[in-house]
């Protein structure tokens, strides 16, 4: 590369060139022409711009390199040619920009980075960048953003790294804080545009408003994610934007780990939610994953530790995965300004802890399979099942403890049976619940995390007109018959109306 290349050695307050395209007006550096170029040294009170053909590539090797801007950004190309910034094996490089800005173009209000490319812009490479954004961005593109490795540190007053267009990371290691976003993109005029794609690397994310937002879709294949968004799930929300990860449109995972820490929504969508697999833990002083439309749950591994509510959407499809979540209010909510609201269990392994109701379909719904614990409420106007419409049970095992006086069992067209306990009194936490058949054998089993009055069972094993055994703790409600879809019991035994409850 060096053969073809001009090197650009920076001194302090003047730089020197040893070959072409470049042209030096004391601490001003500007590069005229495309091609490769070399940068090492320090430069105060300066500038790197890059200004050659819109047409034309440039790539800034920074080989050791220290910038602090003069009135703006440390580099800035106003022109729409390719920038590549590659950071050189074994080197530390540093950007700032300056602490009183003047902006170059004062309508545009640009450069608005310490980094800044009015093109699209490439990092790569496997050495270190530290970026300082002292006025506003501290990486920025008004087109798109590649960033395929490296080491980089960005300290924003702003926003973290931006690409107008999009932003896409291959590998590389993050560290961010930031007064606004972390990651953003902002183009909100063209619906092909405005999205992150995030297939791997490593980041530590600090910011005050969204971790990573996307104007439109915000796509995650791989890469470990530690986020601390708005003061984490400890601060009271606002009205102002504060989530872990944010999609304009849809966000999908495929693959990562994440662990967000986050005043407002952990994973949050305007349009849709799929997640195919990855690995979660949330915590979060709002929902834990929200769309305001629909949220498709088919593989991964979610645990959520703190919530308002847990779920949230106007559907909800869960057909794989492993979940666990702690939750404020409720579990699973199914809610929404948008028609059909609907939920579809049909496999995974769900835990559900609720102080609120443990799933609350404002709507109906289907359960076909998984296996469902719902450790619901204490409170007694919830309840661990809240539907409106109908929630038919044609497979899948479910137990459901909570309260007694909005206590509410699936539908009775259920096509498998169910069979819902009132206990007389109320039932320890750690109080463990087994299903025997006729001849003593266990069939599914169930430990209690809080006190609970009342529970709903049903298992793929339960046939109408069968008797079972339902041992709770040391008791036993002996000859429980399942006389029809859904049945209902008091722990003596006693045939009791099914359905809602109310005291």
């Amino acid at each position: 590369m060096e053969e073809n290349t001009t090197r650009i050695t920076l001194k302090g307050s003047a730089a020197e060139a040893d070959g072409p395209g470049v042209r030096i007006d004391g601490s001003a550096v500007t590069i005229t022409g495309g091609g490769v170029y070399i940068l090492e040294g320090t430069l105060r009170e300066g500038q790197i711009l890059v200004s050659p053909g819109n047409a034309e590539t440039v790539r800034l090797v920074l080989n050791g390199a220290e910038i602090t801007g003069k009135t703006n950004a440390a580099i800035y190309s106003p022109s729409k040619a390719s920038l590549f910034i590659t950071l050189a094996e074994g080197t530390e490089n540093t950007l700032r920009d300056a602490r009183e800005f003047i902006y170059a173009d004062t309508e545009a209000k640009e450069p608005d980075a310490a980094l800044f490319s009015s093109g699209n812009l490439t990092i790569n490479g496997t050495g270190a960048l530290t970026v300082t954004g002292n006025y506003r961005n501290g990486i920025g593109s008004k087109d798109s953003l590649l960033i395929e490795n490296g080491t980089i540190s960005v300290g924003a007053k702003n926003h973290g790294i931006r690409g107008k267009d999009s932003v896409t990371v291959l590998d590389g290691n993050f560290t961010i804080t930031a007064g606004n976003d972390g990651i953003q993109t902002s183009n909100d005029k063209d619906p092909d545009k405005g999205w992150v794609s995030l297939q791997g690397g490593t980041y530590q994310i600090t910011s005050d408003s969204d971790g990573i937002q996307a104007e439109t879709a915000l796509t995650v294949s791989g890469g470990n994610y530690a986020i601390t968004s708005g003061g984490g799930s400890t601060v009271v929300p606002d009205d102002s934007s504060r989530k872990g990860l944010k999609a304009g449109t849809d966000l999908t995972v495929t693959g990562g780990s994440f662990t967000v820490n986050s005043a407002d929504d952990a994973v949050h969508s305007n349009g849709n939610i799929t997640i195919g697999g990855g690995s979660f833990r949330l915590a979060t002083g709002d929902d834990a994953v929200h769309a305001d439309r629909d949220i498709a749950i088919t593989g991964g591994d979610i645990t959520v530790t703190a919530s308002v509510e847990g779920i949230e959407g106007n559907t909800v499809t869960i057909s794989g995965g492993t979940i666990n979540l702690v939750s404020g209010n409720d579990g699973i909510n199914i809610t929404g300004d948008h028609s059909g609201q609907w939920l579809s269990i049909s496999g995974g392994a769900i835990t559900v802890d609720a102080e609120g109701d443990g799933i609350d379909i404002n709507g109906s719904g289907e359960i076909s399979g998984g296996i469902i614990h719902i450790h619901g409420p204490v409170r007694s106007m919830n309840g661990a099942l809240d539907y409106d419409g109908t929630l038919a049970m044609t497979g899948g095992t479910l137990f459901a403890a909570g309260t007694d006086r909005m206590a509410q069992s699936p539908s009775q067209s259920s096509k498998q049976p169910s069979l819902m306990i009132y206990y007389t009194a109320t039932q320890p936490a750690g109080t463990a619940v087994a299903v025997l058949d006729s001849g003593g054998k266990k069939l599914a089993e169930f430990t209690a995390k809080k006190e609970f009055r009342s529970i709903v069972i049903s298992i793929p094993d339960f046939k109408t007109g069968s008797a079972y055994t339902v041992r709770t703790g040391s008791s036993l409600s002996t000859g429980t018959v399942l006389t029809r879809p859904v049945t209902a019991v008091n722990d003596k035994g006693s045939d009791v109306p099914a359905g809602r409850r109310w005291r």
